[in-house]
């Protein structure tokens, strides 16, 4: 341990409490010759005042007192040192063990008994001292140390807080999405997002950190910035991870990574896609027939490599679909004997119970009762039932400011080249927000113009017929056929043009979409969304709803949609 010198040789306070004027006189010639300060009381009661007004380093009392004895005036004192150490020495001329067992039980540090040799209690007295002096450094760097902790904690709580105001800013809050997220410490490693599309998609995204705490959570943020954003403007989930990938590869150290799953539900074919990277098995259950579809990873972590062409796993889905997600935390969580709740322990409580998600969360607490918390776990339930969904009812918030309209015109071409890489329907939209501003109709203009360009797509270019879809298996076919011709599509192009114009009520936003391909049957349709149970044909449906004017021409490769809006 550093002894302060400095404080070693620092004048100190000593109180004398004794009836004896001689006695008295003596040990104050004593102390003051060896350097120190002297306060003299006559007894008790006035070493107890003296005490309170000059707070002494040392205290010398004398057993037998008028007034107040020695035993008294240190209980007095002990009283009101609170967290202070000042040394208590009794002098003395009695060996009755009861009456010394008294003053240990009141404070006391040492005796010095009648008649005293003055070198002895100058020794006694300087390693009080030094012992005194000793505690008051330590209490001090306590207490500095004390303030440092509850200013860092402080600190930490804030910076949880914004932490947690970033992250879940665009949360998108909705009864069909139930989970849990149980941190190890103050910051999570784990995250959950969930966001609606201007295409009235619903996105979920869970992910895993490498670790735990503070270190764990650094690209949360940055994480839930990009989804939440790209999201808002209607990307694709392969495009979601793929930014989401190149950002934690730029900004992680080495040895750590972004275990995560994206979710896209689509309500327009009834499916969902996924893409995994490196979190745990999820499960696809159905209530109704107890099948449970494992659904497992196909990529590999974010952060690890640059860049990637993500691996998307589309199904279909009904409304007796549950979709079970979670972190490693959950099934590596321990009991007392050391035990993990492992994957059977949610399959069981998935395929058993009604209500899956209160009964796997009830399993694990029961599994790791009485045992610390190691990991951050989290757990998530989705919903399928997309046509009762809330979500698909939200209307998309009001803007108050007065649309004023414009009068402009816009057109685009891609080519095979592009097409095969991105989706520039949300890019196109975007600017034409910038253009217009007319917020409150994004997502309507939004599903008409992915609409027009999925048919071109889809059906103009790659060729692909909706009634493929008819079953679980031909659904999947297609989607596979879809990823197959898009990466080999080598020729043709699509051609968007957009002209909008100011009408006495408020707008006119004319939408046309041509491509280079044979065309398709759009004369084959239902014009009732409501009547329409099959697994395709409802795009152009939904079309005739949302616009004023539908009109095919050529051989369905060409396309002009009419959409109006009032101020």
């Amino acid at each position: 341990m550093i002894v302060n010198i400095e404080a070693q040789h620092k004048k100190s306070k000593i109180l004398v409490a004794d009836d004896s004027n001689l006695q008295r006189l003596m040990l104050a010639e004593i102390f003051v010759q060896a350097g120190h300060e002297v306060f003299l009381a006559e007894n008790g009661e006035e070493a107890v005042h003296i005490f309170k007004n000059e707070a002494p380093d040392l205290v010398v009392l004398d057993i037998f007192m008028p007034k107040m004895d020695g035993i008294d005036a240190a209980t007095e004192i002990q009283k009101v040192l609170g967290n202070k150490y000042v040394p208590i020495v009794f002098i003395t001329g009695s060996d009755n063990d009861a009456q010394l067992q008294r003053c240990i039980e009141v404070g006391a540090d040492d005796f010095v008994y009648k008649p005293f040799n003055t070198l002895v209690l100058k020794a006694k007295i300087n390693s009080l001292l030094r012992v005194q002096q000793l505690y008051q450094q330590q209490y001090s760097q306590k207490q500095q140390l004390l303030e440092y902790q509850q200013q860092a904690v402080q600190e930490q709580e804030i910076a949880a807080t914004l932490y947690k105001n970033i992250v879940h800013a665009g949360f998108y809050d909705t009864p069909e999405v139930k989970y849990r997220l149980s941190p190890m410490a103050l910051f999570n490693g784990d995250i959950f997002l969930v966001a609606k599309t201007p295409g009235n998609q619903l996105y979920a995204l869970l992910g895993d950190f490498t670790g735990h705490g503070l270190a764990a959570s650094v690209g949360a943020g940055p994480a839930a910035e990009i989804f939440h954003g790209m999201a808002e403007k209607g990307f694709g989930i392969s495009e979601i991870i793929i930014e989401i990938n190149r950002k934690m590869h730029k900004l992680l150290p080495v040895n750590m990574f972004l275990a995560a799953t994206i979710v896209a539900f689509f309500p327009d074919t009834g499916s969902i896609s996924l893409i995994t990277c490196g979190l745990p098995d999820h499960y696809l259950f159905n209530r109704t027939s107890k099948q449970l579809q494992v659904i497992v990873s196909k990529n590999l972590p974010l952060g690890i490599i640059d860049s990637f062409e993500p691996d998307v796993q589309t199904l279909p889905i009904s409304k007796e679909n549950f979709l079970y997600l979670f972190t490693d935390g959950v099934i590596e969580a321990e009991n007392t004997l050391g035990e993990q709740f492992d994957a059977p322990g949610v399959i069981h409580s998935i395929e058993n119970n009604v209500h899956g998600y209160k009964a796997v969360l009830s399993a694990l607490d029961t599994h790791t009762k009485d045992r610390e918390q190691q990991d951050d776990i989290t757990f998530v339930e989705l919903d399928c039932n997309i046509s009762d969904a809330q979500w698909m009812q939200a209307t998309a918030k009001k803007v108050h400011k007065k649309l004023v309209a414009l009068s402009w015109k816009n057109s685009m071409e891609f080519h095979s080249s592009t097409l095969r890489h991105i989706n520039p329907v949300p890019m196109v939209i975007n600017s034409i927000m910038e253009i217009q501003g007319f917020i409150e109709h994004r997502e309507a203009i939004f599903l008409i113009v992915t609409e027009l360009f999925a048919n071109a797509l889809e059906h103009g270019l790659l060729g692909l017929d909706s009634k493929i879809k008819q079953s679980s298996e031909g659904f999947m076919q297609y989607y596979s056929a879809r990823e197959e011709r898009l990466a080999q599509l080598s020729d043709g192009y699509i051609k968007m043009s957009f002209n909008h114009q100011p009408t006495d009520a408020g707008g006119k936003l004319i939408i046309k979409m041509q491509d280079s391909g044979q065309g398709f049957d759009f004369s084959n349709v239902s014009s009732d969304l409501e009547q329409n149970e099959q697994s395709f044909g409802r795009g152009i449906s939904l079309l005739l709803n949302l616009c004023k004017e539908v009109e095919y021409s050529g051989n369905g490769n060409r396309v002009k949609a009419v959409y109006e809006w009032t101020a």
